[in-house]
């Protein structure tokens, strides 16, 4: 072996030798990453707000300077409302050339009353906005992109989708265009029958009869994952007894508050809610101020007048709630047990939590018949405790400390008994006529306590996803699909189920109140039918679903700079999709 160095020649050969090698590595890599994409994985960014607030589109993202609660708007709205207001103030300008002094004050005066958007916080109440103020029209729509995906594409082929996945599927109303890939969550399978009652999802076998179909439920993870926050003791307000002195919010109150002359409890601004009473004792909820619906502030610009309550567009009571909090008594030997009360849909509900015991009980609220009721052995650990409860899908649910305890399934009712009890004094008839008219009732929610004098924190409220019935609009079908479909929406007819055959989905959104989906589509696309041997309206066929989304790697970016280039990921928002 020489200990000679090498010739020049040798390392030239060396270095372009590594040079090739590098090159050849990098060829390879490339084909390898297009081959992963092509068939393995695929990023998509969301295009609209139809999934939100699971999956974000373009959005402005506020966060409320009396609470500190964040949440997203439409970017297509808000630039509409920028727009206009932007209108009005270069209105204002020209109107002002030539103008007296005390004209041009008043004309700037109107202009400012006139661009001033209202800012709403649900943590605060929505009878009344948390702050009016004009947009800069100097910095322009702050907006940001829409969250990025991945999408597994290789699933599908092997495995067939299961119900509430969330999908990624070529548009059958528009699979060469603008939106030619939809993103939105699978409700319905193939070979059965699919309604929606009350926001809910029943179905059953192609030859059923309509009042055999029955509700389904989504499994835990999932039912976690669409939770929408309606209220957090956590996001009081910074300033309240300020803005009380001026009386400028002497409306405003915690959801939860005691029965008239019950003095035992203090609710403040402190986050810990406080209760001296040696006895039992009990918070109401006030659903006519802090109404449980399914308003998606995602939505609250839509249809551009900015002034106007979310409480004014006439949402949906919700029934499907969960109610969590944490009881620390002040002496452990004290507690004896609280208990949720419920009233929604005659029925009346209630989750229990004793020293040494859980139960779930349910009655008939016309009679006080029990309808169905479960039990379990508990020991009061001695300290706090975080108490879950849970009605979503006909099926009552109680965790303590994050532990499933109970889990209890009742009401195998139909379509036609979930709608009587929804909508009692409508008729079936009458709904059908016009499914936007009727609204249920909201529940009516009480909590009891027997456990002495307790601290009670972290109380939060949420609701589940709402699927709303529709009506068909010829503006929502393209015109070279074929002739518009009239009626009553898919899946919203009880008397005739919409009807799901062999390799075909149906697809919601999780913004049903602006989801261009399943429900509206009318006809496909003749491209559509004739790739997928499909010309059935209203759903996806099996060939043109791409994959399951299950992953937002790239969450709305943000500017580096303000005003700069949206480049930099979100990174606390990055998640798993469920």
């Amino acid at each position: 072996m020489s200990d000679q160095p090498e010739s020049t020649s040798d390392a030239s050969k060396a270095s372009s030798g590594g040079i090739s090698d590098t090159i050849q590595s990098l060829i390879v890599a490339f084909v390898l990453a297009m081959t992963a994409r092509g068939f393995v994985l695929e990023g998509f960014v969301i295009p609209t707000g139809s999934m939100a607030p699971t999956l974000m589109g373009e959005h402005v993202r506020w966060k409320s300077p009396q609470t500190g609660w964040s949440y997203a708007v439409d970017a297509g709205s808000y630039v509409q409302v920028w727009t206009r207001f932007a209108k009005i103030m270069t209105t204002a300008k020209n109107q002002m050339n030539g103008a007296t002094a005390e004209q041009r004050q008043r004309i700037g005066i109107e202009a400012a009353r006139r661009s001033m958007i209202a800012r709403w916080d649900p943590m605060f109440g929505l009878d009344r906005p948390v702050e009016r103020s004009r947009p800069d029209l100097n910095k322009g729509v702050p907006a940001r992109a829409g969250d990025r995906v991945l999408v597994l594409k290789t699933l599908y082929p092997i495995f067939g989708p299961d119900r509430f996945d969330v999908v990624v599927f070529k548009n059958p109303t528009d699979p060469v265009g603008g939106t030619q890939n939809f993103i939105k969550r699978l409700v319905g399978l193939p070979e059965e029958q699919l309604v929606t009652v009350d926001g809910d999802i029943f179905t059953g076998a192609l030859d059923a009869a309509s009042d055999q179909l029955r509700i389904v439920r989504k499994p835990e993870s999932v039912q976690r994952a669409v939770w929408q926050p309606v209220y957090g003791s956590n996001y009081e307000p910074i300033d309240l007894e300020n803005w009380r002195k001026n009386e400028r919010v002497a409306w405003w109150g915690a959801p939860w508050a005691p029965e008239a002359g019950d003095d035992d409890w203090t609710i403040g601004t402190d986050r810990a809610w406080r209760s001296s009473a040696t006895g039992p004792t009990s918070l109401r909820f006030k659903a006519s101020k802090w109404p449980i619906t399914d308003f998606n502030m995602y939505n609250v610009y839509r249809g551009g007048d900015v002034t106007i309550s979310p409480l004014m567009r006439r949402p949906y009571a919700v029934s499907d709630v969960r109610i969590t909090g944490s009881i620390a008594p002040d002496d452990a030997s004290n507690f004896k047990s609280t208990t949720l009360e419920m009233e929604s849909r005659g029925v009346r509900f209630e989750w229990t939590v004793g020293v040494d015991s859980v139960s779930l009980l349910m009655t008939d609220v016309s009679d006080g018949r029990e309808l169905a009721s479960a039990s379990e052995p508990f020991s009061f650990p001695g300290r706090t405790i975080t108490v879950d409860f849970w009605q979503v899908d006909q099926q009552m649910w109680l965790f303590v400390d994050g532990a499933l305890l109970l889990q209890l399934p009742f009401n195998d009712w139909s379509p036609i008994e979930r709608f009587n009890a929804s909508f009692p004094g409508t008729s079936v008839q009458s709904y059908l006529r016009d499914p936007l008219l009727a609204r249920p009732e909201p529940p009516a929610l009480n909590w009891r306590f027997d456990c002495g004098p307790a601290v009670l924190r972290n109380v939060e409220m949420a609701r589940d996803l709402y699927y709303r019935p529709t009506v068909l609009d010829p503006i929502n079908q393209y015109r070279e699909n074929g002739r518009p479909i009239t009626g009553n929406g898919f899946g919203t007819d009880l008397l005739n189920p919409g009807r799901i055959e062999a390799d075909q989905f149906v697809m919601f959104g999780d913004n049903s109140a602006a989801s261009r989906d399943g429900r509206i589509w009318g006809r496909p696309h003749p491209l559509a039918a004739n790739f997928a041997g499909d010309d059935a309206p209203f759903v996806v066929p099996r060939r043109l679903l791409i994959g399951k989304a299950f992953s937002v790697y790239f969450p709305a970016p943000l500017p580096w700079i303000e005003g700069g280039r949206k480049i930099i990921p979100d990174f606390g928002r990055t998640r798993f999709i469920r």
